[in-house]
């Protein structure tokens, strides 16, 4: 399985890369350009009553910000050293572009049924591939991502440090059921409430204690910065070693920055276009909506770059990187123990990262439940959605996860291809997708 997986992982990975690069200078890199604009038109007023833009916003950035983003920024410097960093950054900057053609795409194809909006990849492929057999294979390949990584891996990443606070694995698969049980009975425009409040506290606690530990060890704040760039590409190769070993060496690090951009980021997976096709437009004129919704979609990668780099520094000032016992999420905690001597930072850190696990896996719910309405077109089957979908997570904290990051990969290396193709198929039809974004200042 996890040959396969890799076998795909790696041709989707230069797609999504390639598909980028393209899309970046087509687009005249507007994600670097246009991210000011896209930033202010976040604090515009909206009339929404139920889904607005900021919620979307939140949502996706709660759906990024799992756990595996603490926790495999560690799995990611034990693996491919310091520099990975940078690879990924340069990765998550090439390719953010997709999360705005996602988007727009999402909402200039979407659709009413039953008197529900929809709209994502999962209406676009039928487009692009002129068949609804396309959308059929995509709900299939995301309901496997939605109950492994978006719901049993960010389990189990979560479990891994409840010996610190002397408590089961159990007890944190038990409590988010019992908070997925409460939500059920909440209308949508609560739900959204609480995510609009939620992932701002969480990503701001995160960045306020992390600012701690770099002032604590100021330091080692330019050595650690000297670090990552000295490892950047394997230098000490060419130095004591061969050019044969030197080019391996650096292809890890790049395959290891590049592999952990597109996880952290979920680029290429389609969920800010299901998340903001759910937005209401009312009277805004339907063009200037859709630019709006696809410009602020290109925030939330963003958002992930500066929490992994924070997440990246404080591991390498604190140097808790060397210590070969730990691991995962316990050597993120372990860093943050080493500069906070308060008995209560376990639980503040594992509260925390309860809440990135939490949004993280209500908006692979979300996006999920919305595709499987829009596939099979029963509320039968998005009740049995809903029960499988609570009752598995316990299992997330007891389980081991390898054979499920394999499965995983695997789903998500058939999305990322199918989803690209299909961009790639449909941008032609829309030659205006990059024009006049200027009229929303």
């Amino acid at each position: 399985m996890y040959s396969l997986s890799l076998m795909l992982f790696v041709p989707a990975t230069i797609l999504l890369i390639v598909s980028g690069l393209y899309l970046s200078i087509k687009s005249k890199w507007m994600q670097i350009f246009k991210l000011p604009l896209a930033i202010s038109l976040i604090f515009k007023k909206s009339n929404n009553s139920k889904f607005s833009s900021i919620a979307a916003l939140c949502t996706v950035i709660g759906g990024n910000l799992g756990v595996g983003n603490i926790s495999g920024t560690a799995i990611a410097i034990k693996s491919g050293g310091p520099g990975f960093i940078l690879w990924m950054i340069i990765v998550i900057v090439i390719t953010s572009i997709i999360k705005y053609v996602t988007c727009y795409l999402s909402i200039s194809t979407k659709v009413q049924q039953n008197g529900k909006v929809f709209g994502g990849p999962v209406v676009y492929l039928q487009h692009a591939f002129k068949s609804q057999k396309a959308s059929l294979v995509f709900a299939v390949i995301m309901i496997i991502c939605s109950f492994t990584i978006g719901n049993l891996v960010q389990v189990n990443s979560l479990s891994i440090p409840m010996h610190l606070i002397n408590k089961p694995p159990i007890i944190i698969g038990l409590l988010m059921v019992g908070i997925f049980l409460m939500l059920t009975t909440l209308q949508i425009k609560s739900i959204t409430k609480i995510i609009s409040s939620l992932v701002p506290v969480m990503t701001i606690s995160y960045i306020l204690l992390s600012i701690i530990v770099l002032y604590k060890f100021n330091h080692n704040i330019i050595p650690s910065f000297k670090l990552i760039f000295e490892n950047f590409i394997s230098w000490h190769s060419i130095t004591f070693g061969t050019i044969s070993a030197f080019i391996i060496e650096t292809f890890h690090i790049i395959q290891v920055g590049t592999f952990r951009g597109i996880f952290a980021t979920d680029i290429g997976l389609g969920l800010e276009g299901t998340v903001h096709a759910s937005v209401e437009h009312n009277k805004q004129d339907k063009i200037s909506f859709n630019r709006q919704q696809s410009l602020i979609a290109l925030i939330s990668p963003f958002i992930v770059v500066l929490i992994t780099f924070i997440t990246t520094m404080i591991l390498l000032v604190t140097n808790v990187w060397y210590d070969t016992n730990l691991e995962s999420t316990n050597m993120c905690i372990a860093a943050f123990k080493t500069a906070l001597h308060s008995q209560y930072i376990n639980y503040i850190l594992i509260t925390i990262m309860f809440c990135f696990s939490f949004t993280t896996i209500f908006t692979w719910f979300f996006c999920s439940k919305n595709i499987i309405l829009y596939t099979f077109k029963n509320n039968h089957y998005i009740k049995l959605w809903t029960i499988f979908f609570i009752a598995i997570i316990p299992i997330g904290s007891i389980c081991r996860v390898q054979f499920l990051w394999d499965i995983a990969d695997l789903a998500i290396s058939l999305t990322i291809i199918m989803n690209t193709i299909g961009i790639l198929m449909l941008i032609h039809k829309y030659k205006d997708i990059f024009a006049h974004t200027d009229i929303l200042k």
